[in-house]
């Protein structure tokens, strides 16, 4: 048989190692590589520019240390540090849970001294294994990508539904057509959580207040498709993508706000046809900011409480958007605003971010524990986070237990709501 190390089916590869390239080693015809380990080389050829950067990395460790999961015990095996020489040696195990524990939260990114871009690195081998089937792949994510692919949304519910949050409101401030009118893109938790649509109805009710022209797109939007993006399904993204660009252009606002840091991210980073088309998408945080700093909207009733503000990773990590939540809350009367002993762009992720929202954690595996214990030494009475998923991770993990029974979860839309209204 000719000596080929093409990566064929049923053809001998004489051994490979990735480090910066492929090195082609001495003749083995020993070792037959299975197909899985043909899909990889191919993709890792696809991937070349990422595994080039990776050759930068000098194991020095700083990533690990950073990293949220290694203050679990239970998971102290995931290691950026072993994921990145494992990738450059072509020794990377894709059958088991690891690849699915990374949050994408951006710790590692933030304080690599050589810039290695671990998080790109994730996405790819995510992308090996969901696209081209390469390992294994979490019943949860199958089930959300499915959805996301044939409905538009995680939990293949109706289009119809998604506006049913504003059903009971009054909607004289959604004002399709005007010239000065904003967007807001409510993003899937907000339009079907029971829960989270409590964030979206007390945002439409502050814009209201403030007399802000708004539109939604209803049933005309679809998830973003950050979920399907950080999980690897690069197809179903760039569909929802396609979805979301046309109709946010057929809805002609140039301004649009999200409620979410996931959906801010995704629009702001990869839907490259919003902004060729005139479109500027902001945080929905950013805009109560400017409202509160010109007095439109006038915050006159007090909260009296001692609230402990988490930073979402999105936010804090990836676009330094620390100041404008904090100055939000601190023109509530009465809140006493502390902080955690991990706050800013040092936030402790919740476990939500890169698909970690769908999967079935067991207590004492949830970063959201540790994240709720930082928050009970401040002595905090509220809790508050700008994001659906960093709020459901939060709340769903101190539900139940008796420690965390006076520890209130809220979003700042509605601490604001209460600041405004009550």
């Amino acid at each position: 048989m000719a000596k080929t190390g093409s990566g064929e089916k049923g053809q001998p590869d004489y051994g490979w190692r990735f480090q910066g390239k492929i090195v082609r080693l001495c003749e083995d015809r020993s070792v037959q590589m299975d197909e899985s380990s043909h899909l990889m080389e191919r993709a890792l050829r696809q991937m070349s520019m990422e595994y080039f950067a990776l050759d930068r990395c000098l194991q020095c460790g700083i990533c690990t240390e950073g990293c949220p999961h290694t203050k679990l015990e239970t998971n102290a095996r995931f290691s950026p540090r072993s994921f990145i020489q494992k990738a450059r040696l072509g020794l990377l195990d894709l059958s088991g849970e690891d690849l699915w524990l990374c949050t994408q939260c951006g710790q590692c990114k933030l304080i690599c001294p050589y810039e290695i871009p671990f998080l790109d690195v994730m996405i790819s081998l995510r992308s090996l294994v969901v696209e081209q089937g390469a390992g294994y792949v979490p019943a949860s994510i199958k089930g959300v990508l499915s959805s996301l692919s044939s409905a538009g949304n995680p939990w293949k519910e109706d289009q119809s539904r998604r506006g049913e949050w504003h059903a009971d409101r009054d909607r004289s401030g959604n004002t399709s057509g005007r010239q000065d009118a904003v967007m807001l893109f409510v993003g899937c938790l907000p339009s079907y959580d029971k829960r989270a649509q409590k964030i979206a109805r007390a945002a439409a009710e502050l814009l209201q207040r403030a007399g802000v022209a708004f539109d939604i797109l209803g049933e005309a939007e679809v998830c973003c498709g950050e979920s399907a993006l950080r999980a690897g399904d690069q197809g179903t993204f760039e569909r929802l993508k396609a979805i979301n660009t046309r109709n946010l252009a057929k809805g002609g606002a140039k301004r649009i706000y999200t409620l979410s840091p996931h959906c801010y991210d995704v629009m702001k980073n990869r839907y490259d046809g919003l902004e060729t088309g005139g479109c500027q998408v902001y945080p929905f945080v950013i805009l109560l900011h400017e409202l509160i700093s010109k007095g439109a909207l006038p915050v006159r009733n007090g909260v009296h409480k001692r609230v402990a503000y988490h930073d979402p990773c999105l936010f804090s990590k990836h676009h330094s958007i620390i100041t404008e939540p904090r100055e939000v809350l601190r023109n509530i009367p009465g809140i006493e605003l502390v902080e955690m002993e991990h706050s800013g762009e040092k936030s402790f992720c919740c476990g939500g971010g890169g698909g970690g929202v769908w999967r079935d954690t067991a207590r004492g595996e949830r970063l959201a524990e540790i994240r709720l214990e930082e928050a009970l030494k401040t002595g905090a009475d509220i809790l508050a986070t700008a994001c659906p998923y960093c709020l459901t991770m939060l709340e769903e993990s101190a539900r139940g237990e008796e420690r965390y029974q006076d520890l209130k979860v809220m979003d700042l839309c509605e601490l604001l709501r209460e600041g405004v209204f009550s």
